[in-house]
């Protein structure tokens, strides 16, 4: 709403402005006040800053000079003096009108017409008002007509006075044109606001200068990544405010300056600056920029919205099961890898969860809510694998897509590519992915551009890595590169021990898989497993697709369902040599108990009565049964 603020110099102008005020809708506060008590009057306000200041002559002079705001003066009209002097010259002969500032116009007109002889008296303030009343009383009979001082000094110094009264018409006029204003006013604020949260909303800093190279624009995201605070900048010269803006020499080129890389202070920005002309005149310049920095993460933002991917890991550490010494002091390490940004070569044999170690430490690091991009380099044909890694520019080779290709590399930024197979690539591609390593560039086929890339690189091989250094299939430049931290996952026949475990964790089905599975242990438990956990898993999950069939009818033997469900199982056993280190005779002992132990608690029908039939102690078969993993179906 407008607020219209007017000082009286005396009550009956202020009463009178409230009543026209009323008649024209017209909201306005008034305050009575003299010459020397208006603005203190207006400093002494609460609320939002008055839209217009009214007041009378020299007061409204003096609100003028003293606020940035606009003040309507209620000029007293022709009429309102020919009024006052009418009456005025029934009392003296003399006639003294008194202003501020300067004389009122028309008082030679105002004598030959009245015939009368009229003194003006300007004056700049209160006391020098009353020293020239005080000189009138020296030189004759006057009648002051001015102002309420005015007419207060006159009878001080015994002369009489009529107050020149401002008409309802003056009124009028007066606030008409006050409200015009605080509605003109009041528009260009709301301009004003709007211009400036649109500047303060977009992410690009905007600064301004006119003509002179002072600040008229200055947005919030200036100030952020400028790192200048927003306050007292506008009106000062952009060469105080901002080191190195180069507005000034726009201004005085006339030249624009687009897409540069500068340093402004401590930040790195682009910027684009150009000059405001008015025809052919230059009358102010413009700079817009962006943190480089910002302008990185936007890049990766755009780079996964364009390819229309997503490529997040799925499993944590903790999703790897195993309770042996080897698997937690493998996982314990693999916890602290996941602490730095250092590249790591993990080595594991087909099946021991490789994929799953890279996910988890990329899960466990500063970079989880960043991509995780895997590839099994050993899937891709060579010819496919330099485009999917690297990428490609439109045209760059027949049957490459119109707007070219963003790679594997450019889609894991500011996380982490995981390369499965890592031996797998040929060495000319191997040359290339150890430029990407060194430099963290990469380079379009068919670009001439460099695109930098923010990447954390987990490598992966089934190969014994000194193997591959002798045989010729890693360059050694490359392999000492990828292995700065070295992680060798367990196969599975060294932690025999966390069979139980993932049979556990995989198994699908009921009471009867529960019952096949604990025949099948001592057999699980000397087996190879070269397949590794991945092999165990599949026989899980063939266990479970089986659950219908004759096979594991409540007859059948777990040896029986082994010879349908994994023959290659048995064979090994069968075919193992009795020298051999698993055929020991310790290993033999070990499953004729687990044998034993079992039929015994399938005979007695309880734990307590299994180890009496045994001769042993009740805690002892219960730490033989969870060591064997059968513990939870004896409870």
């Amino acid at each position: 709403m407008n607020r219209i603020v007017m000082v009286s110099p005396y009550r009956d102008l202020g009463q009178q402005a409230l009543r026209v005020a009323h008649e024209l809708g017209i909201i306005i506060e008034v305050y009575d006040g003299n010459l020397e008590e208006a603005c203190g009057i207006v400093e002494r306000l609460s609320g939002p800053k008055p839209d217009v200041l009214v007041s009378r002559a020299g007061t409204a002079a003096c609100l003028s000079a003293a606020f940035d705001l606009p003040v309507v003066t209620m000029d007293t009209s022709p009429f309102d003096l020919l009024e006052c002097c009418n009456e005025a010259r029934a009392v003296a002969p003399n006639i003294a009108v008194t202003a501020f500032g300067r004389a009122p116009l028309g008082m030679a007109l105002l004598e030959r017409t009245m015939g009368i002889s009229i003194t003006p008296v300007v004056f700049h303030s209160l006391p020098d008002l009353q020293g020239k009343i005080d000189e009138l009383a020296k030189n004759g009979l006057f009648c002051v007509v001015g102002g309420g001082p005015s007419v207060t000094f006159a009878r001080e110094a015994g002369l009489p006075g009529v107050l020149l009264r401002t008409g309802l018409e003056t009124i009028r006029e007066a606030l008409l044109r006050a409200n015009e204003i605080a509605q003109l006013r009041q528009a260009e604020m709301r301009k004003a606001y709007r211009l400036q949260t649109i500047l303060d909303s977009i992410y690009d800093g905007v600064i301004a200068v006119d003509e002179y190279g002072k600040l008229e624009i200055f947005n919030r995201a200036a100030s952020n990544i400028l790192s200048i605070p927003m306050d007292n900048v506008l009106g000062r010269p952009a060469t105080e405010v901002v080191a190195n803006s180069r507005l000034d020499e726009v201004l005085k080129s006339g030249v624009r300056e687009i897409g540069e890389v500068q340093q402004v202070g401590a930040a790195s920005i682009v910027t684009n600056r150009v000059p405001v002309l008015a025809e052919e005149e230059v009358i102010g310049a413009v700079a817009t920029f962006q943190d480089v920095t910002k302008i990185v993460q936007t890049e990766a933002r755009l780079r996964k919205t364009l390819a229309g991917r997503e490529f997040r890991a799925k499993f944590t550490l903790d999703d790897i099961v195993g309770q042996t010494p080897v698997i937690c002091e493998t996982r314990s390490l693999a916890r602290s890898f996941a602490r730095s940004d250092l590249t790591v070569l993990l080595y594991g044999a087909s099946g021991t969860g490789k994929e799953l170690f890279a996910q988890g430490i990329h899960r466990a690091g500063r970079r989880k809510h960043k991509p995780f991009v895997a590839v099994n380099c050993g899937a891709l044909p060579p010819n496919l694998l330099e485009s999917e890694l690297f990428g490609y520019e439109e045209g760059a080779f027949t049957g490459a897509k119109r707007k070219g290709k963003h790679g594997l590399f450019e889609l894991a930024h500011e996380g982490t590519i995981f390369l499965d197979e890592v031996d797998s690539l040929p060495l000319e591609l191997q040359a290339r992915l150890l430029r990407v390593l060194q430099e963290r560039e990469v380079l379009r086929i068919g670009s001439e551009s460099l695109i930098p890339v923010d990447i954390r690189v987990i490598a992966a091989t089934n190969t014994e890595p000194m193997e591959l250094l002798a045989q010729k299939r890693m360059r050694s430049d490359l392999f000492y590169r990828l292995n700065v931290l070295y992680l060798g996952l367990p196969p599975l026949r060294e932690r025999r021990d966390d069979i139980p475990l993932l049979c556990k964790h995989f198994q699908r089905g009921g009471a009867e898989v529960s019952r096949l599975l604990e025949g099948m242990m001592p057999f699980f438990m000397r087996y190879s497993w070269p397949g590794n956990v991945r092999e165990l898993f599949n026989m899980m999950e063939r266990l479970s697709l089986y659950q219908g069939e004759n096979c594991l009818a409540p007859g059948v033997g777990a040896q029986g369902v082994l010879r349908k469900l994994a023959p290659q199982l048995l064979a090994e056993l069968d075919a193992r040599p009795a020298a051999e280190a698993d055929d020991s005779l310790t290993v033999q002992l070990a499953d004729r108990e687990a044998q034993v132990i079992l039929q015994a608690v399938r005979q007695a029908g309880s734990v307590g009565a299994a180890a009496a039939q045994l001769g042993v102690g009740r805690s002892t078969l219960w730490r033989k049964l969870k060591k064997m993993g059968v513990s939870s179906q004896c409870e």
